[in-house]
């Protein structure tokens, strides 16, 4: 998964796009935007008159009744967490950057603001003592690895509260005496109440559930405690004695996100949920919702148009290439592709690709888009389009939103939301777990009203739970992908209708139950396996065996979408430094056999998409072209077979006449030699230049 930095020319590239046209656009007005969602992280002002909130990161100021949002943080970056000064004349905020976060305090009587601390890692939530005197926030600095700390607020160095490896604390309030500190803490499967004790650091647990538990937040009185509670894909909002002992449910809904934060007067909250904000009574459970609205103000874009002469054209239809094509691109789609002399209006920026290819831009049919810099690098690698298996759900209709508005530049986002995981789960920040078939209908019904484009399910899931997820997927219009063979195997999975397979795990359709490990208590953890988990040990698996064939055939047949993110699992020297010879003898025998896996589907006609889990797709690309896989089929694989997947081929992976204009131009021939798609010198998304070499 991901998180290269863009270079300071991929980021001049996409926000001054086309280059020939900065003349005319000095000349436009500005855009006005103007949307009614996107929030995230609420907190309520000291008087409890204010909402400050992010949206699409930036932090904005809402009346507590709602109406028009005021922004007050700006500028390159996503901004996050914002909390209340106990007098209320300023915000602290999460600001993430290129080079990691910086905590941000802002004045709001003058709108000056300053960094008080920086840190090479993500900053999460935030919240000032109740004297004013420090701050309290999250860092976090791996999906597994989160932890509480504080610094005065004159700045300085920051300390610890919890700091154990591979644990996280997401969530956390401060008591109002600043004496304790209530915060979620887990590891894998679920995460409990602890209340720590100042400055000792004494912890005591308060619940013990293999549950998520979330979103905390302590009483005025410091007499109750709140949080949320997920199971089975049912949010519940639990109020509990500050000493500890039974909660009551204030609330409960499907999953969307939630997030709590109490206003002064003891009988609110204000409850964030799919990406809107509402009034929560606590003693009756009552919702109401606080409309707003945030104007945001962007620079102009140039005019999505443009003509491209003497082209070398793979449209990506399976065709042959096409020699000297003109390409006419009107309003952000193909208009016209023939021959000849182009009829470009005055001002359309003609470009000549004489010895070059143009092809449909790429797609990652696997890639978790969790950290808005991650978009120029994928842009400037020809990648306009991802399909995002797995992100948590409001962050990732945040950033396809913005994205499309223009906020930051990056792809085009088909997201699956969160994983749908059973109890026991590897990646707590980003899923849901269930473990009852009768939460199938209720996860997917909120994920799809939520706005995702796929669903993807986990290897910790029960294959009957599973299948009731496959099931109603289908009944909503939904495909499902997933990463599993733990629990359920491919085979399984495939007599349930499954859409997708990610990976090379097969152990459940192959090895003994005695070799199977069954994932629970970190048993698939790379700490304890240092060879990558990814996938199975193949040094007993025969890609050429006849069960091995059927199980390819079946793939054929079914017409699931094959991600196997071979690339990853590709065993180099530099892993010899930590894996004994025995394990890297082992890791690169079965890298070699399932690369023959993957040549052997292609052989076989299993559809093939290109998806990498970090962003390097050239390397995908290079691994199936040394395993045998026909370079067609490659090019095929990384543009319209994603499209075909979600069934959006009418919109993009091909260029054709009417699709968007989404495509490369490269210094050579990709259906010649592989690795010349590592030389793509322009860019065009939605017919403007993104990225220029």
């Amino acid at each position: 998964m991901s998180r290269i930095g863009a270079s300071l020319s991929v980021l001049l590239a996409v926000s001054v796009t086309p280059l020939v046209a900065c003349a005319s656009l000095a000349q436009q007005p500005d855009r006005v935007v103007t949307v009614s969602d996107g929030a995230a992280d609420p907190t309520v002002s000291p008087d409890g008159a204010q909402i400050a909130l992010s949206i699409l990161g930036k932090i904005w100021i809402v009346p507590a009744s709602g109406g028009d949002a005021r922004q007050v943080s700006n500028g390159i970056g996503w901004d996050t967490h914002p909390s209340w000064s106990p007098d209320g004349q300023f915000l602290v905020y999460a600001h993430e950057d290129g080079d990691g976060s910086d905590l941000v305090v802002i004045n709001l009587a003058t709108g000056t603001s300053a960094a008080l601390y920086h840190i090479d890692k993500q900053i999460g939530q935030t919240a000032f003592t109740p004297k004013g005197d420090e701050i309290y926030f999250v860092a976090q600095s791996e999906q597994l690895d989160a932890h509480l700390m504080h610094v005065p607020v004159d700045g300085g160095e920051a300390k610890p509260v919890t700091e154990a490896h591979d644990w996280h604390e997401w969530s956390f309030a401060l008591s109002p005496d600043g004496q304790h500190v209530l915060l979620t803490s887990g590891r894998y499967g679920g995460a409990d109440l602890f209340r720590i004790d100042l400055p000792g650091r004494a912890a005591t647990r308060l619940t013990d559930t293999p549950w998520n538990q979330s979103s905390v937040a302590w009483s005025g009185d410091g007499k109750t405690l709140y949080y949320i509670k997920s199971v089975n894909a049912i949010d519940s909002v639990l109020a509990m004695p500050a000493a500890g002992g039974a909660a009551r449910t204030v609330f409960a809904s499907p999953f969307d996100d939630k997030a709590l934060a109490l206003a002064p007067n003891g009988t609110t909250a204000v409850l964030c949920a799919a990406r809107k904000i509402y009034r929560l009574a606590l003693r009756t459970g009552a919702l109401t919702p606080i409309p707003f609205t945030a104007r945001f103000v962007l620079p102009p874009r140039s005019a999505p148009d443009m003509v491209i002469t003497h082209a070398r054209l793979w449209d990506g239809t399976g065709s042959a290439p096409l020699a000297d094509r003109t390409i006419e691109i009107t309003n952000g789609r193909v208009a016209s592709i023939g021959t000849g002399a182009p009829n470009a209006a005055a001002g359309v920026p003609v470009l000549d690709a004489h010895g070059r290819t143009v092809m449909p831009a790429l797609m990652d049919n696997h890639y978790h888009f969790w950290d808005y810099q991650q978009g120029p690098f994928l842009l400037s690698r020809g990648i306009t389009t991802i399909r995002d298996p797995g992100a948590p759900l409001s962050l990732s209709m945040n950033f396809k939103e913005a994205i499309a508005m223009g906020l930051f530049p990056g792809p085009d986002i088909y997201s699956a939301g969160p994983l749908i995981d059973g109890l026991g789960d590897y990646h707590p920040m980003v899923d849901v777990m269930i473990d009852d078939t009768a939460a199938a209908a209720t996860v997917v019904r909120a994920f799809k009203a939520q706005g995702v484009d796929l669903l993807k399910v986990y290897f910790m899931l029960k294959p009957d739970v599973l299948c009731a997820v496959v099931r109603e997927a289908h009944k909503v219009g939904l495909k499902v992908t997933g990463h599993i063979g733990v629990h359920t195997s491919w085979g399984q999975a495939m007599d349930c209708g499954i859409d997708g397979l990610n990976h090379i795990r097969v152990w459940a359709d192959f090895l003994p139950v005695s070799e199977q490990p069954q994932g629970y208590n970190e048993t698939l953890d790379d700490d304890k396996n240092p060879v990558p988990r990814m996938q199975s040990d193949w040094h007993g698996i025969d890609p050429d065996s006849p069960r091995v064939t059927a199980l390819i055939q079946r793939m054929a047949r079914s017409r699931v979408g094959f991600d196997p993110t071979l690339s990853i699992q590709r065993i180099d020297d530099g892993m010899r430094k930590s894996l004994g010879l025995a394990q890297f003898s082992a890791a690169q025998d079965s890298y070699k056999r399932m690369a023959k896996f993957v040549a052997r589907s292609q052989q076989l006609g299993v559809f093939l998409l290109a998806g990498t889990d970090d962003g390097l797709l050239y390397d995908e690309m290079d691994a199936y072209d040394s395993a045998g896989v026909p370079k067609p089929t490659i090019l095929q694989a990384a543009t319209v077979n994603g499209a075909k997947w979600l069934g959006k081929d009418s919109e993009f992976g091909t260029i054709a006449v009417g699709h968007r204009a989404d495509l490369i131009i490269v210094d050579g021939d990709p259906l010649k030699t592989t690795a010349d798609i590592r030389k793509i010198e322009i860019v065009v998304k939605d017919g403007r230049i993104v990225f220029r070499k």
